[in-house]
């Protein structure tokens, strides 16, 4: 398949469209094979595989109850509660689609404390652009890790989150963990793991969608899946385009997906994914100066596999996973458009977890990460025909990690659930660590009180070495094992209570204080030395509350909301304090519902509020002569309009038997109903300021057919 580097820029629609139409084309052959295959007997209802297995879920954790895919049957501003006294939200299938979400940050539009920045209807493009309660505006080197089938899947090299690179069509659903959780995940700050999409019902399905709307935006998704005895085969193909709202803000996305599984034996499974998707984003030009950006487009190019093998007995379940994940990414027009650089992410290993209930009300979970990162970077200059390579050295981080829990009681009377965990942290370039975690739950039927501590570790990249590499050397004697990881001190407290089938309510406490900031050598003079690389005086503290609540006051209405208050303090190497952080906001809101009236109706709808925002990254650069890690100093030139949009959506949905048609639909979306003004990134120089503003309203109308 050609590449992106390799297509001229009035080529590529086509020939991407020409792939996929051969790819439906394929799709469309193996129907009558499926629809032959339905003839037979269904596979009974209770040889149903336990779906959080095979796919590496956290089937250790006590949930509410589940869909499919072991995604938590929450609404996104709800948390999940684990017996290890920690939380995290959730995102179904069902969520994304009725919230129309085209990429993967519109999907998290309604979890409270998550932030994203882009400038396009579609898309993302570089730097910073993922935050959750207050970190995630570093750069370079990431804060946050993008998990896809629990494994990593994101641009490691400098920290982007790569959007463009998750095809909603493929996911299952998503769990968002935004604070530090080492029996869940090991460097970083914050998680976002993606759960790919796979057949859970014997049978055979079909599914054909497609939507079109505002600005030239197009999506269509093509699904053909059968489960019968001890295989299931799930393969999907969607596009998605759109002109853009402004000058240069098109882009696109494809995505091919293969999902299979096999029930080896009676407590056995083995699970086959894999994902090849090209996107292209362009960037819009510049609000402030009106000339071109650079780059002026970025181009994404990335491939999945992950092999699964899953035991679920009695007294123990777990499956060890290995992967592969190569991700190019292209910066297109840098240097006023006259050098083009690429991105070479490599990321491939093993990740194994069990979970053993020993005796009653015991759980013991115990697992390791082996991640290995291949990472280059190359720029052409086309002007000077100047070319640079930065082969930086590979990386290797095997985090093995052991946690346990005691129920006490009963979870229908009082019940107390003690936890406590440890993570180990070896590292091939910088120094090792070893986080602890701590919890516990109290509760009474049907209300739980729950504390936590946890300590974070956040590896940089090796990115932080850049100007040490252009030339394939290291200063003689240099020790990049002495280079420290940040580390964040978590603590929470959180009190949920929920009336069954009818309400919950959920209030939560957090406190972060975290230190060692990394600094990065990317220019400058003379060469550092490994203290350069940890600042001891820079600090942060962040506080925060977390309300959440989901109501179904009546059949068929669903109600929810979340809100969230943050108070930031950071002080810097030159002891200057300050309150303010690059997309740390003083409060945010969401709140949504879904309405099923006259039997055929879904009437639906969020909306969102953000308060006090500010735009810009928290650079690790700069220069070993005057070392400083000193947060950017925010005024008001840096401050976006507060954010206040509603969406609404209704749908029609029917069933068709002379076609087949089951649970179709077709719907009309309505996003930003009241016109109103509001960006998410900003162009300023301290004085003059432009927004980059995102579209006013927007209409979207489309079909979802299951045969």
């Amino acid at each position: 398949m050609a590449t992106l580097r390799n297509r001229a820029d009035a080529a590529g629609p086509a020939l991407a469209l020409g792939i996929q139409l051969v790819y439906i084309c394929g799709l469309l052959l193996m129907a009558p094979v499926v629809f032959a295959a339905g003839a037979g007997e269904p596979e009974p209802a209770g040889d149903k595989e336990r779906s959080g297995l095979t796919q590496g879920s956290l089937s250790a954790y006590t949930l509410p109850a589940v869909t499919v895919y072991g995604v938590a049957d929450q609404a996104p501003p709800v948390p999940v509660t684990t017996r290890f006294g920690t939380q995290y939200n959730v995102v179904k299938e069902e969520q994304i689609r009725l919230q129309d979400s085209l990429d993967f940050y519109d999907a998290l539009r309604n979890v409270p404390g998550v932030l994203y920045q882009k400038k396009n209807i579609i898309g993302g493009q570089t730097s910073a652009s993922l935050y959750m309660r207050g970190r995630g505006a570093s750069h370079p080197s990431p804060d946050l890790n993008i998990l896809f089938d629990d494994v990593p899947r994101s641009g490691v090299l400098y920290g982007q989150a790569l959007a463009d690179g998750i095809p909603v069509y493929a996911l299952g659903g998503m769990e968002i963990y935004k604070y530090p959780q080492p029996s869940r995940f090991g460097s970083g700050y914050g998680m976002i793991n993606f759960i790919p999409k796979y057949m859970t019902e014997p049978g055979w399905e079909v599914n054909i969608g497609a939507e079109g709307g505002s600005y030239g935006a197009f999506a269509q998704n093509l699904g053909l899946g059968a489960k019968y005895g001890s295989f299931d085969v799930y393969a999907a193909q969607s596009w998605l385009s759109t002109d853009g709202h402004v000058d240069h803000s098109a882009g696109h996305q494809q995505s091919y997906y293969l999902n299979t599984g096999f029930q080896a034996a009676e407590n056995w499974s083995l699970r086959l994914m894999a994902n090849y998707v090209e996107a292209r984003t362009e960037a819009p030009d510049n609000p402030r100066t009106g000339l071109r950006a650079y780059p002026r487009r970025y181009d994404t190019e990335t491939t999945l596999t992950t092999l699964t093998l899953a035991n679920e007995y009695k007294l123990a379940s777990g499956y060890l996973k290995g992967y592969y994940n190569n991700t190019n990414f292209w910066l297109v027009g840098e240097s006023n458009g006259n050098a083009t650089s690429k991105q070479s992410n490599d990321l491939y290993g093993l990740r194994a977890r069990e979970s053993f209930w020993l005796w009653q009300g015991s759980e013991l979970v115990a697992g390791f990460d082996l991640d290995r990162m291949d990472l280059e970077n190359r720029q052409s200059n086309h002007l000077t025909s100047v070319k640079k390579v930065w082969d930086f050295p590979d990386i290797t981080l095997f985090s093995p990690y052991l946690a346990f829990s005691q129920l006490w009681g009963s979870e229908a009377g009082f019940h107390v659930t003690p936890s406590a965990g440890l993570r180990y942290y070896k590292h091939s370039e910088f120094q090792n660590k070893t986080t602890p975690q701590l919890g516990l739950v109290l509760g009474y039927a049907d209300t739980d009180l729950n504390f936590n501590y946890a300590r974070g570790v956040n590896y940089p990249s090796p990115v932080v070495l850049q100007n040490f590499l252009e030339n394939k050397s290291m200063p003689a004697g240099f020790d990049s094992k002495k280079i420290r990881p940040e580390v964040v001190d978590h603590y929470e407290f959180g009190l949920a209570h929920t009336w069954p089938g009818t309400a919950s309510l959920g209030v939560t406490l957090f406190y972060d204080d975290g230190k060692d900031r990394t600094r990065a050598y990317m220019f400058g003079s003379p060469n550092p030395d490994e203290a350069f690389f940890n600042s001891r005086a820079a600090r942060y503290k962040i506080r925060g509350l977390e309300l959440s609540g989901a109501l179904n006051p009546v059949d068929n209405l669903e109600l929810f909301a979340g809100a969230t208050w943050l108070r930031a303090k950071a002080t810097g190497d030159d002891g200057k304090k300050q309150d303010t952080l690059p997309y740390t906001p003083d409060f945010t809101f969401q709140a949504g519902f879904q309405w099923s009236f006259l039997e055929h109706f879904r009437f639906s709808g969020d909306y969102r509020y953000l308060h006090d925002v500010y735009a810009a990254n928290s650079m690790r650069t700069t220069d070993p002569s005057a070392p400083a890690s000193n947060f950017s100093a925010l005024t008001d030139a840096y401050r976006l309009p507060d954010l206040n949009v509603v969406n609404l959506r209704l749908d029609y949905l029917f069933d068709y038997a002379p076609l087949h048609i089951r649970q179709g639909k077709v719907w009309l979306a309505v996003n930003n109903v009241f016109n109103r003004k509001y960006a998410y990134a900003l162009d300023s120089n301290g004085t003059d300021t432009a927004y980059y503003y995102m579209p006013g309203t927007t209409f979207m109308l489309g079909f979802d057919f299951k045969f």
